[in-house]
């Protein structure tokens, strides 16, 4: 069975699609997982093809709905593994494919991608013969060859003469390729390089060839791209980004661990208990910045245990766009780092009477909960205090008390059954009597008590839930505040499901809606039509739609739109074939009627020499007639072949060919002169 694969950049793009077009991944994926190899590629629904002009020629596309295409690699050395890259409208995703190239970087053994264009493009412009010396020149090409640069990026490095240059060509690098040079740019020798960003991320086996598998450069680049084993893990993490933390990771000179980097004000921001936090300054760049320290100048194990979890988790997060980066830290974890935000959640209540404004605060901390949790870790201290903005995106911060998953907890009494922990009122009941076991429920918990702070302008009572005193806030608080922790969402993304369900007005059943249109086309709307194979193009799995819509309608009335447009002509006729072969409960009636209507369509298509239409209509329509009642009486419907000729002719051949078994039921027409005889050939011949 194929094993499907996600690059994590994938899920950011994720969440900025229409909803449709998510839907339409959902379903593209789990159909994709549940197919052999064999019958992936056969499969009409999902139109496996290659991506014509790609560089890479392992590129393919598949069909999410009828606009959006989906850009897969796929492996051309006998493993099944397959890689999703991008989903974009078709034209954006033929040209994005036409400009990458994939590669298995020589020292890491990892799958890197190029804009190979623009790379070429940067290799002819090479600095003049007076022009300084570049940025990279004091490294050997045995140096930089050790360390993964390939003869490409060696090539293009050697036309860059400062770093500002180089900053702005970074994005066109390969991404591992891309860490050792940045690296190199800051100072550090190879032989540093090597040591922790090489070494660490070297497969076992060593010296990976560069023609490795595909599935084991997937395997080698895990900080990147994610494997899933089934579809259900699709609907759990889709739209919630990924992000996994560097083994090899350096420290920056501006993240050395040095506490004389940093000019803190006199008094504190605020008082976390166990430590204070300073607004301050990083000296070697003069940024402004937030560094949070323990108030004990010997301070206890415990809480340099508990600083050093914060640590370690803010770092795993680095990437994720709605958490807080830890920019630096003290080597022995009694203070660290981030960076300066411009308003917290508290200052900013009033923004939230705006029901799009607090859904967005909730997404985004969802963003970051569904990460944490898929992980096994807890914060159970959201609060509006601990809810900042940043750079204009709203970020969780303070995984002070975050609790590390069962099992990892170095110091199993640092959290004592009966000793409460979090912050009163918006923490969850369970957290007053065995804080340490509470799951992700109680983060939902918490989020329904930010939502009635944020909707009521109070601040919520121990174990009382803040409900609003009514609109659609007061059903979601309700909800996610259950003193019951198992009648509580189980997931973030249950949550947020439940918070759709109650703001968003339900959409029009889309089969609904064609009847609209249907009877606007036949009130003689001269644009009801084409709206009408619109929808169908763009909802291609609504059986209701097809078949007790579409399908109705006479296809004299539609045949001018359906040639107006012949690419989604192809799409709807496409669709109707294989919504047939998904669902085997319509009638012979349904389905002699199916059949009619793609031959009428097939007719129009061959005089209007729309030779695409033509066989889709054709390979629909053999595809079914074996599963009629009155086989010959369909056979009838296509006695227009009689006029064909030239390319009509051949297309009508061609699919007999590949409907073998129902060429019997044109058996009347192999010896009939009037028809062309390429179709009779294909007739006989079976």
């Amino acid at each position: 069975m194929p094993q499907l694969a996600f690059v994590h950049t994938f899920w950011t793009d994720y969440e900025q699609l229409e909803k449709p077009v998510r839907a339409g991944v959902r379903k593209a994926i789990t159909k994709f997982q549940s197919l052999t190899v064999a019958e992936l590629y056969a499969d009409k629904g999902l139109g496996l093809s290659v991506a014509r002009m790609a560089r890479d020629p392992r590129m393919r596309t598949i069909r999410i709905t009828a606009f959006w295409r989906g850009v897969l690699l796929a492996p051309d050395d006998g493993s099944e593994t397959f890689l999703l890259l991008k989903v974009l409208p078709h034209d954006e995703a033929l040209q994005w494919a036409s400009t990458r190239l994939f590669s298995v970087n020589s020292a890491m053994g990892s799958l890197e991608v190029r804009d190979v264009e623009a790379m070429e493009r940067l290799i002819t412009s090479r600095p003049a013969s007076h022009a300084p010396m570049t940025l990279f020149a004091r490294f050997s090409a045995a140096d930089l060859t050790e360390l993964g640069i390939d003869g490409q990026t060696l090539e293009a490095i050697r036309t860059i003469t400062d770093r500002a240059q180089f900053d702005a060509f970074q994005p066109l690098l390969p991404e591992d390729q891309r860490e050792v040079l940045h690296y190199l740019a800051e100072g550090f020798d190879p032989a540093e390089v090597f040591q922790n960003v090489v070494a660490p991320r070297r497969p076992v086996d060593a010296n990976p060839p560069a023609s490795a598998s595909l599935a084991d450069a997937i395997a080698h680049t895990s900080d990147r791209i994610t494997l899933f084993s089934e579809a259900g893990e699709l609907e759990e993490i889709a739209g919630k980004p990924l992000v996994a933390p560097r083994t090899g990771e350096l420290l920056s000179p501006s993240r050395r661990g040095e506490r004389k980097d940093y000019a803190c004000e006199r008094l504190p921001l605020a008082d976390g208990g166990q430590a204070d936090v300073f607004k301050a300054v990083h000296k070697p760049s003069g940024k402004v910045v937030i560094l949070k320290k323990l108030k004990d100048k010997y301070p206890p194990g415990r809480q340099v245990a508990r600083m050093k979890r914060e640590i370690e988790f803010g770092r795993s997060l680095i990437g994720n766009p709605h958490a807080m980066p830890i920019l630096d830290f003290d080597p022995k974890y009694t203070w660290f780092v981030m960076p300066y935000a411009e308003a917290t959640a508290e200052s900013c209540r009033e923004e939230f009477s705006d029901d799009a404004a607090l859904r967005e605060l909730l997404e985004s901390l969802c963003s970051v909960l569904a990460v944490a949790h898929r992980e096994g870790w807890i914060h159970r201290d959201i609060k509006p205090a601990n809810v900042l903005r940043l750079n204009g995106r709203w970020v969780l911060a303070d995984w002070g008390i975050v609790r590390r998953p069962l099992g990892q907890t170095t110091d199993p009494q640092r959290t004592r059954v009966g000793v409460f922990l979090g912050s009163e009122g918006f923490a969850a009941p369970e957290h007053y009597n065995d804080a340490h076991h509470a799951g992700p429920t109680a983060d939902i918990y918490s989020l329904g008590q930010l939502i009635g702070w944020a909707v009521t302008g109070e601040m919520p009572l121990v174990n009382v839930p803040l409900l609003p005193k009514s609109g659609p806030w007061r059903a979601i608080v309700r909800e996610a505040t259950q003193r019951a922790p198992e009648r509580r969402p189980a997931t973030v993304s249950a949550f947020l499901d439940f918070v759709a369900q109650e703001l968003d007005e339900p959409a029009e059943p889309v089969a609904l809606r064609g009847e609209h249109l249907q009877r606007e086309l036949f009130a003689g709307s001269t644009g009801a039509g084409s709206d009408l194979l619109t929808l169908a193009a763009t909802h291609p799995d609504d059986a209701a739609l097809y078949f007790d819509v579409l399908i109705k309608v006479p296809v004299v009335s539609i045949m001018a739109d359906l040639l107006a447009d012949a690419a989604r002509a192809v799409e709807v006729v496409s669709a109707m074939a294989t919504l047939f072969g998904s669902d085997v409960s319509h009638g012979s009636e349904e389905l002699g009627a199916t059949v009619k209507w793609l031959a009428s369509i097939a007719e129009e298509a061959a005089r209007a020499r729309e030779l695409d239409l033509l066989e889709a209509c054709c390979g629909g329509a053999f595809e079914w007639i074996p599963l009629l009642d009155d086989q010959s009486g369909q056979a009838d419907g296509f006695s227009w072949w009689t006029t064909l000729i030239g390319d009509a002719a051949s297309s009508v051949a061609a699919m007999l060919r590949q409907h073998p078994e129902c060429v019997t039921y044109f058996g009347h027409l192999a010896h009939d002169l009037r028809v062309d005889h390429r179709i009779r050939a294909a007739i006989a011949q079976q």
